[in-house]
């Protein structure tokens, strides 16, 4: 079988990759906040627009006042509906480019120097993260309290952004709470060797959107690896700012519950043994004999570290 350059050739997302990010965050954060500006009025993910609260179920909620909860967050309803649903087809877009929350912890973490960095990947991310995703749907549910405005990725990174700006943002972070959080965005954000580990253990949103990447895998595109191509080199392990690959039996292999098509991985293995591709045609693909991306790129900027 012809194999398909275009599977294993970065693309136009991937390679622009660091100004799609940037651009999520000026049209998402304080002070400009367009995306919120331009459809609700509005100044953040609190409201309208919030991708978290309305599928917690609180004790003592009816099914109507359920429901009314998930209209007066119509546009964060569409946005999550959006998200998974794109996940599906071509995988966690949303969480690799979209996202100015992880983009903010990614980006932060890029100035941080790599001796002060924390490597997490030696902690399994899926368990951590379905754990609190239980935590974070049962507490509710049984009144025992809620973890979904207090501590939330999507309210406090815009207040460090809206702090310069408004009394209230700059207040919430005299609370404990917000002392909390803020220690959790420095230490599983900036100082986090890749810069999300918060994206990869806390966010409920990423854990459904890793649900449906997973899902997905059966008929959608993926991140994956070509098996004859592959030396064990382990450059892509080092490579994955969420550590969603690992050596086993001398080949790498991707976890799709933690992946996203950030195509850093592409960009870091020498044999084009990591393709961005439908399923089944992972393993057909002939070994390349072209040069490599990542020895005409290897010098970039986007490994994570």
């Amino acid at each position: 079988m012809a194999r398909n350059e275009d599977a294993v050739r970065p693309s136009a997302f991937t390679r622009y990759r660091t100004l799609i990010l940037i651009g999520g965050v000026i049209l998402f954060l304080p002070p400009l906040a367009f995306i919120f500006q331009a459809t609700t009025g509005e100044n953040g993910f609190c409201g309208t627009w919030c991708p978290r609260m309305f599928f917690a179920w609180r004790s003592g909620t009816t099914g109507a006042q359920f429901l009314m909860g998930m209209a007066r967050s119509f546009m964060g309803v569409a946005l999550v509906a959006g998200i998974l649903a794109v996940t599906l087809i071509a995988g966690r877009f949303w969480c690799s480019h979209a996202c100015p929350i992880g983009g903010v912890m990614e980006l932060g973490s890029r100035l941080i120097p790599k001796p002060l960095k924390i490597d997490f990947s030696t902690v399994p991310a899926a368990p951590v993260r379905y754990g609190y995703l239980a935590v974070y749907l049962i507490a509710p549910a049984l009144g025992i309290g809620a973890l979904c405005c207090n501590y939330c990725n999507f309210a406090t990174v815009p207040r460090m952004f809206g702090a310069a700006f408004s009394e209230a943002d700059l207040a919430y972070f005299f609370r404990a709470y917000g002392l909390i959080n803020l220690a959790l965005i420095a230490i599983l954000g900036f100082l986090a060797k890749g810069g999300r580990a918060y994206c990869n253990f806390l966010c409920p949103l990423g854990a459904l959107d890793a649900l449906a990447n997973k899902l997905g895998f059966h008929f959608g595109k993926r991140i994956a690896v070509t098996e004859r191509a592959c030396n064990g080199c382990g450059a892509c392990v080092e490579a994955c700012p969420t550590w969603a690959i690992e050596i086993k039996d001398g080949k790498a292999v991707v976890d799709q519950l933690s992946c996203f098509p950030c195509g850093l991985c592409m960009k870091a293995c020498s044999e084009q043994a990591v393709v961005y591709d439908w399923k089944g045609k992972f393993h057909e693909e002939q070994a390349p004999a072209a040069p490599s991306y990542a020895l005409t790129c290897r010098g970039g900027k986007e490994l994570a570290g």
